[in-house]
C-alpha cells in the first residue's frame, strides 16, 4: 500500500484492540507531531511556494484531527499527556544518517520522504482500524482518516519530486521504504499507530 514494502504484522490489530485507549493516545501524539512537522518544514523551506501553501493546509487539517482525537480521549475519560519517544519515527530518521543525497535540497528530500512513509504507514493501519475499531462510529471516523492519510502520502511524495527532481525523489523514497520495512519487522507489536 502506498509504496510500503511490508504489511503491518498480522498481530498488530489484536494488540491495538486489546488496548484501544493507548492507540488513541498515540494517535493524538501522531497528529500533533504531523502538524508540527508541517509547520517546521514551512519555516525551514519558505522558498518553495507550493510547499508553504500545501503544508500550511496540512498542518491545519492535522490540528483538526488533534482536536477530534482529544475529544474522543475526553469522552473515554483519558487524560492526555506529552508524548514519549516514538521508536518508529526515530529509527526512520536515523536510517538516513550518513547517506542523505548530496543535492542542494537533500535534507528536505529525506524529510519529505520520511513524511510520506509515516503517512503511508498510518494510512495502512487506519485501513485496519476502519474495519476493526470497536464501534461503528470509530470505524467510520477511521475511514475518513484513512483517506486523509493517503492524500498526505501523495502530497509528501509530490513535494519531494518537486524539490529534488522526480528521478532522485523516487529513488530515495524506494531506498527509505526498504529501511522502513526492516524497522516495522523488528519493532515489537504495541498498541500504537506506529
Amino acid at each position: 500500500m502506498l509504496g510500503l514494502l511490508t504489511p503491518t504484522p498480522a498481530g498488530w490489530i489484536d494488540a491495538a484492540l486489546s488496548n484501544f485507549d493507548a492507540v488513541l493516545l498515540d494517535h493524538f501524539h501522531c497528529e500533533l507531531k504531523a502538524a508540527s512537522n508541517g509547520t517546521a518544514l514551512v519555516a525551514r523551506y519558505p522558498m518553495f511556494p507550493r510547499l508553504v501553501r500545501t503544508l500550511s493546509d496540512l498542518a491545519r487539517e492535522e490540528l483538526e484531527h488533534v482536536q477530534q482525537v482529544h475529544d474522543e480521549l475526553q469522552r473515554r475519560g483519558i487524560r492526555a499527556h506529552p508524548p514519549g519517544e516514538d521508536p518508529y519515527a526515530i529509527a526512520l530518521r536515523k536510517s538516513t544518517q550518513g547517506d542523505t543525497p548530496k543535492s542542494e535540497y537533500g535534507a528536505l528530500l529525506d524529510r519529505l520522504s520520511i513524511g510520506a512513509l509515516i503517512e503511508a504507514r498510518s494510512c495502512e493501519r487506519f485501513a485496519l482500524l476502519k474495519e476493526h475499531a470497536p464501534t461503528e462510529a470509530l470505524r467510520a471516523w477511521y475511514a475518513e482518516l484513512f483517506a486523509s492519510e493517503a492524500r498526505h502520502y501523495r502530497l509528501f511524495a509530490s513535494l519531494a519530486e518537486e524539490a529534488a527532481g522526480e528521478e532522485l525523489a523516487r529513488k530515495r523514497l524506494a531506498q527509505l521504504a526498504e529501511r522502513e520495512a526492516e524497522i516495522v519487522e523488528r519493532l515489537p507489536l504495541e498498541p500504537r499507530v506506529h
